[in-house]
């Protein structure tokens, strides 16, 4: 049925029960996401009124891409507090098990099919073991791989607080992105 056709008995069913999902979803991906997903409301905040002061419509293409970009910045912050407050004996255990690992030398070979068509690799290259222990690769790799967590985190609390916001939009002021 389309909107024309309704009941407004019926209209009124789908925005409650609209609602009731939505914020079923939008809680429990915050619950999931240690609350990164509460930041695709926001993003998609943003989006909107960024468009209503260039007066273009906000699509759902875009709608979704402010939400997971919202979320990729709340998860951020969310591995920021984390970092922060993590206690510094923690932080020394991983340093420790990051040395350690370091210095243990690199037992695994080579299959030997690599080392004959690929005869250099059979030796291992002093410039990157030395490149490897140093302390600021390790903070840069860190940092890259954390930088890719929140992007993922992002894109899934994201996807789940616009499905969320969209429910919770049409609940309250009845219209669908």
């Amino acid at each position: 049925m389309s909107e024309v056709e309704q009941s407004p008995a019926m209209a009124a069913a789908l925005r409650v029960l609209s609602g009731i999902g939505g914020a079923i979803v939008l809680f429990t991906s915050a619950l999931f996401t240690l609350g990164a997903s509460l930041g695709a409301p926001v993003g998609i905040f943003v989006a909107r009124r960024r468009a209503r002061r260039r007066d273009r419509p906000l699509t759902r293409g875009a709608s979704w891409f402010a939400a997971v970009v919202g979320s990729i910045i709340a998860a951020g912050l969310v591995f920021l507090l984390v970092g922060a407050f993590m206690p510094t004996d923690a932080v020394q255990q991983i340093e420790k098990g990051i040395a350690e690992g370091q210095a243990a030398r690199d037992t695994a070979r080579a299959p030997t099919w690599m080392t004959k068509a690929f005869p250099p690799t059979a030796r291992s290259d002093s410039a990157t073991m030395q490149l490897m222990n140093t302390p600021g690769f390790v903070r840069v790799t860190v940092v890259v791989a954390l930088l890719f967590a929140c992007v993922f985190l992002g894109a899934i609390a994201g996807s789940m607080g616009w499905l969320g916001s969209v429910l919770l939009g049409y609940a309250l002021w009845g219209y669908r992105p």
